[in-house]
């Protein structure tokens, strides 16, 4: 005799719309509460991560893999990266003419190309340059496996990424560019909290190590998110440098 699909337990009809979710979507619940447990929850989910649980989170590469999508994805409500870079040339004048000079063409079209190249680039390279954070994560606890050390610096970084995505939201809202000046700022005060709030047990046994140790890990962060960011610029620049110049021919 067959099961009613109404007779399905709530726990297997929650799985299969889960598994729906994931299959549709790459989210499954999993995700959302492991997203949701970084911001109000991080020690939990930190002191998971430390043992290798990989059965109650979701692992932060992923979700910051995701999230990266999504920031790129949101992007494009002010015209995406290239969108971007035409903003930040306007408030210098004196650049436009130069860089048409250089490239042979004007801002709209080195914009374009940069900005197709810099969509794909921004995870490669950017998250490259900040998973070098691990080895940090491993001098503050050597017991740490390489798995748990990815991981307790994705989380953090998932975290900074959620504060971007807001700050992203809320400067494309208001049409107004003066608060992306501020972006560093709290991106790096972000990192610094969600370490302070998540570390303690983990990465340091008092509060003042968690919080010196905080600091060092947002700084050394902060400067591999600069390094990226000018590696992928000038990755951005001669793909459309190239693109203008030579892309055509042949």
């Amino acid at each position: 005799m067959s099961r009613d699909p109404d007779d399905t337990p709530p726990s297997r009809q929650r799985e299969e719309i889960d598994n729906t979710l994931e299959d549709a979507f790459g989210v499954n619940f999993r995700a959302l509460k492991t997203l949701k447990d970084i911001v109000i929850r991080p020690n939990v989910v930190f002191a998971s991560y430390a043992v290798n649980d990989r059965v109650t989170y979701t692992p932060a590469v992923r979700l910051f893999v995701g999230l990266i999508a999504l920031q790129v994805l949101i992007s494009f409500l002010w015209g995406g990266y290239a969108g971007l870079l035409v903003s930040q040339w306007q408030t210098q004048p004196e650049t436009i003419p130069r860089m048409e000079g250089l490239f042979n063409a004007s801002i709209e079209d080195i914009a374009e190309h940069y900005g197709n190249a810099a969509t794909f680039l921004h995870a490669i390279v950017v998250g490259g340059f900040t998973a070098l954070s691990a080895f940090l994560v491993g001098a503050f606890n050597r017991s740490l496996s390489w798995v748990a050390r990815v991981n307790l610096t994705f989380a953090i970084l998932t975290g900074g990424t959620i504060v971007g995505l807001l700050v992203m939201i809320i400067t494309a809202l208001s049409s107004s560019m003066a608060l992306y000046s501020w972006v560093p700022l709290i991106i790096f005060l972000s990192y610094w909290l969600f370490f302070v709030r998540g570390a303690r047990g983990v990465m340091a046994m008092t509060m003042t190590g968690t919080v010196l140790k905080g600091g060092i890990f947002a700084a050394v962060t902060m400067i591999y998110v600069f390094i990226g960011g000018i590696v992928m610029g000038l990755l951005g620049m001669g793909y459309a440098y190239y693109m203008i110049n030579n892309g055509g021919a042949g």
